[in-house]
């Protein structure tokens, strides 16, 4: 076995990864999808774990924007519209990602 990998089997890691990120902005926006449309968490599994894997996923985004140096008035916003804005957050970081992962491929 090899252990280091050729320019192929680099490649197809980067696609995954590119997809494993396009697939969790997907359950983001579904997630801010059934929020938005104010569907009930438990209706069924699909929205139940629509929910639960939106929640995981932004979790990052979360704790990013929680240790930000934010005023009053920052917070205030944060707090009233936190759904919506750490479910963006996270969306835009992963849509970050997604473009960096892409940035070196020809």
């Amino acid at each position: 076995m090899r252990a280091v990998r050729g320019f192929g089997e680099r490649g197809l890691v980067v696609v995954l990864l590119r997809t494993i990120l396009a697939f969790m902005i997907f359950v983001i926006l579904a997630h801010l999808g059934l929020v938005y449309g104010g569907i009930d968490e438990g209706l069924n599994g699909l929205t139940s774990s629509v929910y639960s894997l939106g929640r995981l996923i932004e979790t990052p985004a979360q704790v990013v924007l929680d240790s930000l140096p934010t005023s009053e008035e920052q917070r205030q916003t944060i707090e009233d519209n936190g759904v919506y804005f750490i479910g963006f957050a996270a969306a835009a970081g992963y849509f970050i990602l997604f473009l960096l992962l892409g940035v070196g491929r020809r």
